[in-house]
């Protein structure tokens, strides 16, 4: 049963991947962990597609998702016209033939047992080939593919180097001649010095196999070396997607904003300058209501009604998560109200007298140890569209989609914070 024709050969729709959390002798369900949660992309015929993300926004779990090594929780998930949850026990092995994976550690992804030419030979026997000295021609041609030896075969893993382990986890993956390669960021537990090495390598291999390949990866350059389009993931959602140059040339997500100006600049005029973003990744089992990058980012947009310096309005955000998170240490802020705005980077006086005098009474509420009527104050007064409504994947002006109330027309007025760029 094939659904509607496509031209992608892999298509993904409202994946979500949700982890129980149990407590109890009964194992009672007392919450879940989002690890996944409603992502839609594809993967073009003879594409390379980079999603990437901070580490523990749910890449991973994409990847073992959609390669069935876990079930999902919701959403539809097609190779090749067909879904993969309607495919029967002959056509999942077809799928697992023709969709090959390379994991991130390549150490542990080898049965130390085998050798290198035994592992790499392995999914030959499982998938009916039966004459041995076949496999091993296949598995030498492999090898001296991906630069290693052909007598590389007979030697195990513990006497090859991280790169070279790499190079055979990439000749397994192809050793059934693939439509789709799934690398899970195949460089990251690599030196430096080798990475550039196997990325080349992987490029080559995708142009002389005419494969599809989905590139996991937390690395900004990684992805635009070798990559043709590029989907940003945070905390389970994909907040923007579209061609990689048109992606990192002129990114439309604030979080996209930040990753491209983390990446490493040889210019001494350039080096320190980025986007800085507050606190740490929140936690998936309680992701933040509306816009979920909201409790972080450096362009959130301020209410209506009061004027805000952009880095003023984060302070005040920074407080209000603070207080929202119960991360809030009374004792060391119950002294002054300055040591408040000094942990929170608020100025002595704000310069919009309306908003100064509701931070001031939450500020006073604070120093009285009352921190609930701070809360409340704070939420009431300073509520902002990006903590109350979850932004819609859509075209921006550049053309490639992302998710940010500053493209919604009702937000297009509001002050947007300069890139530092």
């Amino acid at each position: 049963m094939t659904d509607s024709p496509s031209e992608s050969l892999l298509s993904v729709r409202g994946l979500t991947k949700h982890y129980p959390v149990t407590e109890g002798p009964l194992r009672r369900e007392v919450g879940r962990i989002r690890a996944v949660d409603g992502v839609d992309f594809e993967v073009e015929r003879g594409e390379t597609l980079g999603l990437v993300g901070e580490s523990g926004c749910g890449k991973s779990t994409v990847a073992t998702t959609l390669m069935g090594l876990e079930d999902p929780t919701a959403g539809r998930i097609t190779f090749d016209g067909v879904g993969v949850a309607d495919r029967d026990d002959a056509d999942r092995r077809e799928f697992r033939r023709r969709a090959g994976m390379v994991f991130q550690d390549p150490t542990s992804s080898f049965d130390p047992r085998m050798t290198v030419g035994e592992s790499v030979a392995e999914p030959l026997a499982i998938h009916g080939l039966d004459d041995a000295d076949r496999r091993r021609e296949i598995v030498a041609d492999l090898l001296e593919r991906v630069g290693l030896s052909a007598d590389d075969a007979d030697r195990y893993p513990h006497e090859f180097s991280g790169g070279q382990k790499q190079r055979a986890a990439l000749a397994r993956s192809l050793v059934l001649n693939p439509d789709l390669l799934v690398a899970d960021e195949p460089v990251s537990a690599l030196d430096v010095s080798v990475q550039a090495g196997v990325l080349s390598l992987l490029d080559d291999l995708q142009r002389e196999f005419d494969l599809a390949v989905l590139l996991i990866s937390h690395d900004m350059a990684v992805v635009r070396e070798i990559c043709d389009r590029v989907a940003v993931m945070y905390l389970g959602e994909i907040v923007e997607v579209g061609p990689t140059e048109s992606v990192l040339a002129d990114p439309q997500h604030p979080y996209t904003r930040a990753l491209t100006a983390s990446v490493p600049r040889p210019d001494p005029d350039q080096r320190g300058s980025g986007v800085r973003l507050s606190g740490d990744v929140p936690s998936p089992a309680d992701p933040p209501s509306g816009c979920r990058f909201h409790t972080r980012c450096p362009e959130v947009i301020p209410p209506e009604g009061y004027d805000f310096e952009q880095d003023d309005w984060r302070a005040v955000m920074d407080l209000r998560t603070a207080l929202a998170a119960d991360d809030f240490d009374t004792e060391g802020v119950r002294r002054s109200a300055s040591a408040v705005r000094e942990r929170f980077g608020l100025p002595e006086e704000l310069p919009d007298s309306d908003a100064e005098a509701v931070v001031s009474e939450a500020i006073d509420s604070l120093t009285a140890d009352d921190r609930e009527a701070a809360r409340r104050l704070l939420a009431e007064e300073f509520e902002t569209v990006c903590e109350t409504d979850p932004p819609d994947l859509r075209a921006t002006e550049v053309g490639h989609p992302a998710a940010c109330h500053l493209h919604d027309s009702a937000a297009a007025e509001s002050p947007r914070a300069e890139s530092d760029d």
